[in-house]
């Protein structure tokens, strides 16, 4: 028995003895019941201080701990893909009909025996949901993961993953499905008949490219079940060709990779089509077809490199910037600097600058003093005392000046720019950098993207911000030149290492907008994503205007008009307009400010992802492997009947009896108060018996 009051020992005391004095007030006359004896008044004393005693110690609210045990059904796990692929066969309704009959099978046979907890995926996990077979991608990882977490206090006895197997995001589920600690069993679908196939699999090219300039183009081709013979690849704009060359096809199968240069010399989003042919008894032509986007600007912008010494991090880092057609990099000659002035260009990196001694400090004065962006880059020659004085929203506090090895990672809170998901893991395999020894401060404008890793975990390496107008970064490391050289040799492209390069420079180079409404958005957005937006409104000394209304007209491809209203958020107004059909879109947002109305324009495309189509012949094997390495065992549609009998041999040593504790109070079992009547009416009977009254 358990009470709801502290220190219940002193309190069942003090019922007692309630109950004890309460008794012999009520006994206190014994001359009426002298003609008892002393053996009869005991027991009536007795029964009235057992009934006192119950009813005080009821008022200690007792509770009364039950333990019960439950047999629970085991649990299965259903996956069942949603992604278009499913049905990308020539009978889409028998094959859709047919999916819908199996998921009735296993609930006729198996919800008896078991819990089944159905859900269905493509990009994302939903549960207990009609599939519509409409995702636009296929994560069997992602998907088996998420529904093993959220279920892993249910202890599951199986998961049984109904799909194609043809995967397009995510890692390989071969990899996932060994951790689980229960069996998978994948119920097989699909046509793995091989067809004739062209297909262009792949299209690179840069985001932005600059008017008048050509910018490259990569596209791979890729097919099978081919005769020998000729076929076409061309890019065409608005109906107009581009580019286009033959291709020569000698085999039943093909892969290469056609490299082009396009011109433009219109800015803003720039549409292109890029074509192979068709070939001979080819079903699936919709992978003919790749739609790329550009975004074209007006003018590029400049970045000059300080230094005082030729370095490798110059060239790791001159490479990065260039990936990026809207950046023109110039590396200044040491005691030339006076040849270019601060303000032609959108962005000053010193590197290891000012040097130690002084080293080119007085060269450097007109370019700090400037109000043009500035990336400073500290290493082993860099002045870190000289540094400290130039104010710029990092000071090291380094008496002995000496350096150390360290590894990074990365701010999560970080929010100047959205740094890529995969990019704190990378850095965790890369060489350290050489940085100050010593503790890093910086002040509250700055925001860091690097941390030191360690004990000194809250060092800043990497931070950057905006005073008075002027933006900032401090690198307080050398050595990324090794990061450069480890992505080439481990992920086979610097992608990674120029991420983080070409963003903060991107960051840094791009003056803020001083208009008094600006909408902040991505010009080029995936089917699968969502399109949102940001609003900043300040008033004519430029402070943030709070508690106001902030609209935006969007106007698809058709003509089609679609009105929003922002909500207020903590770093102004935000509009999450959810998932858009593909196409060019155009948008009007509205604010006032007092009397004064604002209005900012803009225009964005949605772009087509085209993934599941790519690839239609179901792998088989993919689900055969996930049975193997898990224990389980691969059934395809036509043979489910098979399936249930092993299903129920597992489930017959999975059935999980569970010890549930209840908590009851005492006060709401009946027993007690028929417990108090009787003994009332017992004390009753025996005081008319013994004849007491």
């Amino acid at each position: 028995m358990i009470f709801s009051t502290a220190y219940p020992e002193i309190f069942i005391l003090l019922c007692l003895a309630f109950s004890w004095f309460l008794t012999r007030l009520l006994y206190r006359n014994s001359a009426s019941f002298d003609g008892l004896g002393r053996g009869r008044l005991w027991v009536m004393k007795s029964l009235r201080f057992v009934v006192l005693f119950l009813v005080t110690l009821l008022l200690l609210s007792p509770v009364v701990k039950l333990k019960k045990k439950v047999k629970n059904k085991p649990v299965i796990l259903v996956l069942q893909d949603n992604s278009s692929s499913m049905l990308n066969h020539p009978d889409s309704l028998k094959i859709r009909s047919a999916l819908d009959s199996l998921k009735g099978q296993l609930a006729s046979e198996l919800s008896d025996v078991a819990e089944l907890k159905c859900y269905v995926f493509a990009d994302s996990v939903q549960e207990e949901t009609s599939p519509g077979y409409k995702g636009n991608l296929s994560d069997y990882s992602d998907a088996i993961q998420t529904v093993a977490a959220q279920n892993d206090y249910e202890k599951p006895a199986a998961m049984l993953v109904i799909g194609d197997g043809i995967y397009n995001a995510g890692q390989n589920p071969v990899n996932v499905v060994g951790t689980l600690g229960y069996p998978v069993f994948p119920i097989v679908v699909g046509d793995t008949t091989l067809r004739s196939d062209i297909r262009i699999s792949r299209v690179r090219s840069n985001p932005t490219a600059v008017t008048g300039k050509t910018f490259p183009v990569e596209a791979e081709i890729s097919g099978h079940g081919l005769t020998s013979g000729q076929n076409r690849i061309s890019i065409t704009q608005n109906g107009r060709v581009v580019e286009q060359r033959t291709i020569q096809v000698t085999g039943p199968s093909v892969f290469r990779q056609e490299s082009f240069r396009i011109k433009s010399d219109k800015p803003g989003l720039q549409q292109y089509k890029i074509q192979v042919n068709p070939v001979k008894g080819e079903q699936n032509i919709a992978n003919n077809t790749r739609i790329l986007t550009v975004d074209v600007l007006n003018t590029r912008r400049k970045i000059l490199i300080l230094a005082a010494a030729p370095h490798p991090d110059i060239g790791a880092l001159t490479s990065a910037l260039e990936t990026d057609p809207q950046f023109n990099v110039v590396v200044a000659p040491f005691g030339h600097f006076e040849d270019y002035s601060p303000e032609k260009f959108n962005l000053l990196i010193f590197y290891q600058l000012p040097g130690i001694g002084g080293a080119g400090i007085t060269h450097l004065k007109r370019f700090i003093d400037s109000r043009t962006s500035r990336w400073y880059i500290l290493g082993a020659t860099s002045s870190i005392s000289t540094f400290n004085k130039l104010n710029t929203g990092m000071k090291i506090v380094n008496k002995n000046e000496q350096l150390l090895d360290v590894q990074m990672k990365i701010n999560p809170g970080f929010g100047l720019f959205h740094p890529n998901i995969r990019l704190d893991e990378w850095l965790g395999t890369q060489m350290p950098l050489v940085v100050p020894e010593g503790k890093t401060e910086v002040k509250p404008f700055m925001e860091t993207l690097f941390y030191r890793t360690g004990n000194n975990n809250e060092n800043p390496i990497l931070a950057m911000g905006e005073q008075n107008g002027i933006k900032t970064a401090i690198l307080a490391g050398e050595g990324t030149w090794k990061w450069r050289i480890l992505a080439m040799s481990i992920d086979g492209n610097e992608g990674l290492f120029n991420d983080w390069i070409v963003n903060t420079a991107r960051y840094l180079a791009l003056k803020r907008n001083k208009d008094q409404f600006n909408i902040h958005f991505n010009r080029m957005v995936m089917a699968n994503e969502t399109v949102s937006f940001s609003a900043t409104l300040f008033n004519a000394i430029y402070e943030p205007v709070r508690n106001s209304l902030v609209t935006l007209d969007l106007t698809d491809h058709a003509g089609k008009l679609f009105h929003y209203v922002f909500t207020e958020g903590d770093d102004g107004y935000e509009l999450n307009a959810g998932h858009l059909s593909p196409g060019s879109y155009h948008f009007s947002a509205t604010s006032k400010i007092g009397t004064d109305s604002l209005k900012e324009p803009g225009d964005f495309e949605v772009m087509a992802t085209q993934t599941e189509m790519l690839e239609t012949r179901a792998n088989h094997h993919l689900m055969k492997a996930m049975a193997e390495y898990s224990g389980g065992k691969v059934f395809y549609a036509p043979q489910l009947a098979q399936l249930f009998p092993d299903m129920k041999k597992i489930l017959q040593s999975k059935n999980v009896q569970t010890e549930e504790v209840v908590m009851m109070d005492v006060v709401r079992y009946e027993f007690v108060l028929f417990l108090l009547v009787i003994l009332l009416a017992i004390e009753w009977f025996l005081r008319r018996y013994w004849g007491s009254y």
